[in-house]
């Protein structure tokens, strides 16, 4: 019986062994069937780049430039100072034929302001010729400013028969504004306030990246 079994688990040992051996030999054939197996081709679709030319269209908006203009309201673009001696008389005739006269030496520091109202101006844009012609109202005297805290009396003359009173200081400083403006329009001040005017447009529409080559006309 000793023999027996014993022989039994040689066989059986055997057995066991072989089935080793044959699946070692059967996991080796498999892996290297796979590694020699060729993977299957993947086709890859290439999209051709396609080169896009954005044609850049310079398009400068008449309505756009205007509102951006008018949005600077009345401009002072020239202002002329200046410290004025004047003389103020006042004359009059006692009994008819008598002349009498009252009157004084003054003076005021102020300025003149000139500018344009940007709200008027009008904007065309030519786009076949690139240029925007721009309308642009003549300059005015918008306002003159005295600085009445400077005024001073050099020489007073005040005649009895013929008193200064409150309303002859109030008519020179009517008649000192008048004066101012005059000088001011004589030395040129509307002539420089246009000009000033048209480079202010000039370097607003030179800014805007749309308005890059276009010329600018002025009427």
């Amino acid at each position: 019986m000793d023999f027996i079994k014993r022989h039994l688990n040689l066989f059986y040992i055997g057995v066991i062994l072989l089935c080793a051996v044959l699946s070692l030999i059967l996991c080796v054939s498999f892996v290297t069937k796979k590694e020699q197996t060729p993977a299957p081709e993947q086709t890859v679709t290439e999209k051709p780049e396609k080169e896009k030319k954005d044609r850049v269209l310079i398009s400068t908006s008449s309505e756009m430039i205007r509102e951006g203009l008018s949005d600077l309201g009345v401009l002072i673009t020239q202002e002329y100072y200046f410290t004025q001696v004047e003389t103020y008389t006042k004359d009059k005739k006692i009994f008819y034929f008598i002349p009498t006269s009252s009157g004084f030496v003054y003076s005021y520091d102020g300025s003149v302001m000139a500018g344009v109202d940007f709200t008027k101006v009008h904007v065309e844009t030519d786009e076949d010729r690139q240029v925007i012609t721009v309308i642009i109202p003549a300059s005015e005297i918008q306002f003159v400013n005295i600085d009445k805290n400077t005024f001073q009396i050099y020489s007073e003359k005040d005649s009895l028969w013929n008193p200064l009173n409150l309303e002859d200081y109030n008519i020179s400083l009517i008649e000192f504004e008048n004066t101012a403006r005059e000088k001011a329009l004589s030395s040129g001040i509307l002539d420089r306030s246009d000009a000033q005017a048209k480079r202010l447009v000039t370097e607003f529409i030179g800014s805007l990246p749309n308005a890059s080559g276009y010329r600018i006309e002025f009427k």
